[in-house]
């Protein structure tokens, strides 16, 4: 093994290891972005649920 053989050895664990750290940020957001549309939509639907029982439980007052 020759010192060149080294150097290549080190740039090429250098670059794994860059890619690695580069990679588990992008990986982490793209959980983060699902898990904020999944609350976002399970508030949305709670807040539907209860706008319409606001609704159904006046619409009877209305009409009486």
């Amino acid at each position: 093994m020759t010192v060149s053989d080294v150097g290549r050895e080190g740039v090429r664990l250098g670059s794994q290891l860059t890619g690695a750290a580069i990679s588990v940020p992008v990986v982490a957001g793209f959980v983060l972005l699902g898990a904020a549309v999944l609350v976002g939509r399970s508030l949305r639907d709670v807040g539907r649920k209860l706008l319409e029982a606001r609704l159904g439980a006046q619409e009877p007052r209305k009409a009486a």
